[in-house]
């Protein structure tokens, strides 16, 4: 059914609310990743793990700017502050996961790239598409109220909550340890690490619940509903960049 309320001047419930971001999800075609296409090689495997390590080192640092951003709910901040933890390594508080940078590092190296060449390339420029999307990015982090923040992972990780994304993540685990198996990967847990992390039985499981509550109960009003729609639709852009 179509929603007949107004973005940014009606208040939508959290149903409401969370349709009509999946209503523009449909209209993008949903997040990039979900329809590329597979590199089967060890070859392609390693020329596209060069393009995630071009210019940065993958941490998420606007996870940070989440947490500073939160001021007095409690809930928020200390669940924010075990997302920090996850992406920046559990084993830094005695825990058994390095942080995500290490699993993307260790997966590229079970393809063939070394120490040397990831430092190379994360010190490398960015390219002008990855520059002036973070840029936006940080920017928007510092400057929109942190319940927006919060439900901008709604893009990302909030695709996770789908049902067809969900169990396709999890096809694409078998399938990957399937093909590493066949290329003859070495050490194929170490390479299926950042994966299984970032799929529904990981970490990201967690998150996307914590995401998911945030945005229904925090995103209450016309102002921050436009707010998200607008950062909504603008990641959607970027994935189709």
């Amino acid at each position: 059914m179509a929603m007949t309320k107004q973005w940014g001047q009606d208040t939508l419930t959290p149903d409401e609310l969370m349709d009509g971001l999946e209503e523009i999800r449909a209209e993008y075609g949903g997040l990039r990743r979900m329809n590329r296409t597979k590199a089967e090689t060890i070859e392609a495997i390693a020329e596209s793990k060069r393009k995630v390590h071009r210019g940065g080192d993958g941490n998420h640092r606007f996870e940070g700017e989440r947490y500073l951003n939160i001021d007095d709910n409690k809930e928020a901040r200390r669940f924010q502050l075990r997302k920090l933890v996850d992406e920046g390594g559990q084993d830094s508080v005695g825990g058994p996961m390095p942080s995500h940078p290490t699993l993307q590092m260790w997966h590229s190296i079970e393809f063939g790239l070394t120490d040397e060449e990831i430092h190379a390339l994360e010190m490398a420029d960015a390219t002008p598409e990855q520059l002036t999307y973070l840029g936006w990015y940080y920017w928007m982090h510092r400057s929109e109220e942190w319940p927006v923040l919060l439900g901008s992972a709604m893009v990302g990780e909030g695709e996770k909550r789908l049902p067809e994304v969900r169990e396709a993540q999890i096809r694409a685990l078998d399938e990957a340890r399937e093909l590493y198996e066949s290329l003859g990967i070495k050490n194929v847990d170490r390479a299926m690490a950042n994966q299984l992390e970032h799929s529904p039985i990981g970490a990201d499981d967690e998150h996307v619940v914590f995401g998911e509550n945030m945005t229904r109960t925090y995103v209450n009003n016309p102002e921050l509903q436009e707010a998200l729609r607008k950062v909504f639709i603008l990641r959607l852009h970027q994935t189709r960049a």
